[in-house]
């Protein structure tokens, strides 16, 4: 928490399925928490973290370069990929093509970007 460590004393699934934490300690809330990458599990084939996509560039099939990843936003229905260049792309599968971590880019499907 906001650089120091702290232990989770409990969790559990929320109203909406989001994981709820309660820590040994009480913190601010609105307090930055982090996880080391080293502690975190490993992801399925097809699965990624947020934080990997951030920095990615984005393309429509063709090569139309439509701009680089700045934030993956939690959605009502799904996350949302907000581009740098003022686009909002759904991150579901009929939009995502291909996310190529080792490449740095993700390729999406054309119709999405309203161009």
């Amino acid at each position: 928490v906001e650089g120091e460590p702290v232990r989770v004393a409990g969790s559990k699934r929320g109203s909406g399925g989001r994981p709820v934490i309660k820590l040994e300690r009480d913190v601010p809330r609105g307090a930055e928490l982090t996880v080391r990458r080293e502690n975190l599990p490993p992801t399925e084939e097809g699965e990624f973290y947020a934080f990997e996509l951030v920095g990615l560039e984005v393309e429509e099939e063709g090569g139309q370069p439509l701009g680089r990843v700045s934030e993956v936003a939690p959605g009502v229905a799904n996350d949302v990929l907000e581009l740098d260049s003022g686009l909002a792309l759904p991150l579901v599968e009929a939009c995502v093509r291909e996310i190529d971590l080792d490449g740095g880019r993700i390729v999406v499907a054309a119709g999405f970007s309203g161009a």
